[in-house]
C-alpha cells in the first residue's frame, strides 16, 4: 500500500480520491518543519500548495518519494533540481483554477474601471459621492495581454465579448494560433505603447522578472491601467508606486505581490487608495478550483504511482495530450530501440548517443522521445532508480553525451529514427521504422535488414564467408531450435555482413560456444555474437 502524505490544506474531495484508490493517506497540515522533517522518509507520495517547503534538505530525507503534487499552479516552494536528481516526478494543477483566475481578472479589471471597491468602502464609511467616483467603460479599449496562453488566451475572448480590442505579446506562441481567437501579436513595447489596460499572465522567470518596471511604465499611455493576477514579481513595485505618483498611468489592480503577506511596511501601493485596488492572492481561490485542484492533484499523484506519467509534468517536457498520443508510436519505437540497445551492447561502458530523427517523426516534441530512450538504455544496466525524470542528469553524472539532430527523409519510409551509439570499445548504429504493421528494424551498422523488433535474436557480425548461415542453422536444429526468421545484410561479397536470426526460445551458453566455434572453423572474423530477447 502506498502512503501518500498531504501536509498542506486541500479540499476533503482530493483526500477522499486517494482514499477510493487504496492509498493511505495523512492529512496533516500543522506539522512543524522539524515534525515534517522527521517523517517525509516514509512517504511513496506528496501533495502540497505553497507552504511545505520541499528544499534540498527535505528531498535528501525522502529516500522512497516519487512523486510531488501541487494543487495549484506556482510551484516556488519546490527545488525542481533536487527532485529531478532524485528521479522524483513533480507536477502542478494549472487547468484546475483556469477558469477562477480568468473570473478574476476580469472582476479587477472592471472594479478598477468602474470604481467598485473604493465606492464601497465609501458607503461603508458613510460617504456618497457619485461624481468622485465616476467610472470609464472599457467597450472600445485596448487591453494588451502579456502572455497569451491558458489564462491569457480565455481572458481574451471575454475581453472580445465586453467589445474590447485585444491585443498580445507571446514570444512563445505561434501567430496561427493567436490568429484564431483574433488576437494580433505584437512586439511588447508596442503592446505596452497601445493598451488602455495591460495584463500579465505570465510564469515567474529571469526573463519576467519586473517586466513591467520603471521604462516600461514610461512608455505607457497616460491613463494606461495595470492587471497582474500572475506573479507577484513580474510587477516593480516601486517603480509602479512612482508611475501612480506622477500619474503616469491611472490605476492597478493587483492580487499577487512581491512580498505576501502585504502590509504597509512592505508594500508602497497601500497608500492610493483611490487609484489601486488590491487582493490578497485570491485569483485562484473559489471553492471550484479548490476542489478541482485537489481532485486533480490527488488523480496524478495515483496514476504516477501506477508508473503513468502525469499530465502537466514540471521536470520533464510536457505534450499536448493530443500531441502525445498521435506521437505514442515513435515513442514506443525508440524504447524498443533503446532496448535492443541496452541489451546488445549495455555492458560495454557508453560514451555517447546521437539520435537522429527522419521524416514525419520531426512535427512532434522530440524532448520526450530523447528522454525515453536515454531511459530505456540506462535502466537495465543501472542499479539506480532511472525514470524520465532523471535519466538526462543520470547519463550527464556519467559523462554519456547525449545529442539528438533531425535528417532529411528521401526513402520509401514514412519515418526512420537512427541511434548511433559510442562505447570505450567501438562505434555501433541502428535504425527503426513504424509501420502499420509493426515496429520494424531496419538497420544494424550500416547494414540494411527487415525485421520485426521483438521476440528473440541472435545476432552475428561477421565477415562475408559462404557456409555461416549452413552452420548456425545446423546447430540450432540439432538444440531443437526454431529459427522463426532470418535477414543478413551486407555492400559486397566477402565484406562485413550482420545475420539477425528470430528464434523460438533462448539458446543455452553451450550452444552459442558452439556456434562460436563452428564459425572459428570458417576463419569468419566474428566481430560479434549475441543473444537478445526485445
Amino acid at each position: 500500500m502506498y502512503k501518500v502524505l498531504v501536509s498542506d490544506n486541500i479540499a476533503q474531495k482530493g483526500i477522499e480520491v486517494l482514499e477510493n484508490a487504496g492509498m493511505k493517506v495523512d492529512f496533516n497540515p500543522n506539522l512543524n518543519r522539524e515534525e515534517f522533517l522527521e517523517i517525509i522518509a516514509d512517504y511513496d507520495g506528496i501533495i502540497v500548495r505553497s507552504m511545505t517547503k520541499l528544499d534540498k534538505e527535505a528531498l535528501t530525507k525522502a529516500k522512497k518519494l516519487k512523486v510531488i503534487g501541487r494543487a495549484g499552479t506556482g510551484y516556488d516552494n519546490i527545488d525542481l533540481e533536487e527532485a529531478t536528481k532524485n528521479g522524483i516526478f513533480v507536477f502542478n494543477t494549472p487547468t484546475g483554477n483556469t477558469i477562477s483566475a480568468v473570473e478574476h481578472t476580469l472582476g479587477m479589471m472592471l472594479s478598477l474601471s468602474r470604481n467598485i471597491s473604493q465606492a464601497n468602502q465609501a458607503l461603508h464609511n458613510d460617504i456618497w459621492d457619485r461624481k468622485k467616483y465616476m467610472g470609464v467603460e472599457i467597450k472600445g479599449k485596448t487591453l494588451g495581454i502579456i502572455g497569451l496562453g491558458r489564462i491569457g488566451s480565455r481572458v481574451a475572448k471575454r475581453a472580445q465579448s465586453f467589445g474590447m480590442k485585444v491585443i498580445a505579446n507571446d514570444p512563445y506562441l505561434s501567430p496561427k494560433k493567436a490568429e484564431k481567437i483574433n488576437v494580433p501579436l505584437l512586439p511588447f513595447k508596442e503592446v505596452l505603447k497601445k493598451s488602455d489596460y495591460v495584463t500579465l499572465h505570465t510564469p515567474l522567470t529571469d526573463e519576467t522578472y519586473h517586466i513591467l518596471s520603471h521604462k516600461e511604465f514610461a512608455i505607457m499611455k497616460p491613463g494606461a491601467r495595470v492587471i497582474n493576477c500572475a506573479r507577484g514579481q513580474n510587477v516593480d513595485t516601486k517603480a509602479l508606486a512612482e508611475a501612480l505618483e506622477k500619474n503616469k498611468i491611472a490605476g492597478a489592480a493587483i492580487d499577487v505581490h512581491e512580498e505576501e503577506p502585504v502590509k504597509a511596511s512592505n508594500n508602497p501601493l497601500l497608500k492610493f487608495e483611490d487609484s489601486v485596488i488590491m487582493t490578497c492572492h485570491l485569483g485562484g481561490t473559489t471553492t471550484e478550483a479548490m476542489d478541482n485542484v485537489s481532485i486533480t492533484a490527488a488523480e496524478e499523484v495515483i496514476s504516477v504511482l501506477k508508473n503513468n506519467l502525469p499530465e502537466s509534468p514540471l521536470n520533464i517536457p510536457a505534450m499536448d495530450p493530443q500531441d502525445f498520443n498521435q506521437a505514442k508510436p515513435y515513442i514506443n519505437l525508440i524504447t524498443k530501440l533503446g532496448n535492443f540497445v541496452a541489451k546488445w551492447k549495455g555492458h560495454e561502458r557508453i560514451e555517447a548517443v546521437e539520435i537522429e530523427y527522419g521524416g514525419e517523426v520531426n512535427q512532434y516534441n522530440l524532448k520526450p522521445m530523447t528522454l525515453s530512450l536515454v531511459k530505456s538504455i540506462l535502466e537495465p544496466n543501472l542499479d539506480d532508480r532511472i525514470n524520465l525524470v532523471n535519466a538526462m542528469h543520470v547519463a550527464k553524472e556519467r559523462e554519456i553525451s547525449i545529442k539528438e539532430s533531425q535528417i532529411q527523409n528521401e526513402g520509401e519510409l514514412k519515418n526512420i529514427i537512427k541511434i548511433n551509439l559510442k562505447t570505450e570499445m567501438n562505434e555501433y548504429s541502428l535504425a527503426g521504422t513504424y509501420l502499420p504493421i509493426g515496429f520494424r528494424l531496419i538497420e544494424i551498422n550500416g547494414l540494411r535488414i527487415d525485421l520485426d523488433l521483438s521476440g528473440e535474436f541472435i545476432i552475428v557480425s561477421y565477415q562475408d564467408k559462404p557456409g555461416v548461415i549452413g552452420k548456425i542453422g545446423s546447430t540450432l536444429g540439432e538444440a531443437n531450435i526454431n529459427i522463426a526468421n532470418m535477414q543478413v545484410g551486407r555492400k559486397k561479397i566477402g565484406g562485413n555482413a550482420i545475420m539477425m536470426m528470430q528464434i523460438d526460445s533462448k539458446p543455452s551458453k553451450d550452444i552459442m560456444e558452439k556456434i562460436k566455434t563452428h564459425l572459428d572453423e570458417l576463419d569468419t572474423k566474428v566481430k560479434d555474437l549475441s543473444y537478445l530477447e526485445i
